[in-house]
């Protein structure tokens, strides 16, 4: 987490891509292998301080990074994000006769 951030920028995060999932909080939760009852806790701020690795199940489980759940510089865009950026690259590099 960056030092300009609030505390829980990182749960807004984590719930954005929760949600772009287009699943259900229990399907998430079963494919991190937790609760969806933890995984609701997490997000709404109850469980206060979760295990990183539990963070980190999650964020594969929403195909996500970690680095940027948790507002990491290099990581500054998320996967959709990056997916446009690659798709806007590839799109110039044709029109431009370098692909």
């Amino acid at each position: 987490m960056s030092k300009s951030e609030q505390p829980d920028e990182w749960r807004v995060r984590l719930r954005e891509a929760v949600d772009r999932t287009g699943k259900k909080y229990s399907a998430v939760a079963h494919a991190a292998g937790i609760a969806p009852a933890t995984l609701s806790r997490i997000l709404t701020g109850t469980m206060y301080k979760p295990s990183f690795d539990t963070v980190m199940r999650i964020a594969r489980a929403t195909g996500e990074s970690v680095g940027w759940i948790l507002g990491e510089r290099a990581y500054a865009f998320s996967y959709e994000q990056r997916e446009l950026l690659r798709r806007a690259a590839a799109t110039i590099r044709k029109v431009i006769g370098d692909a």
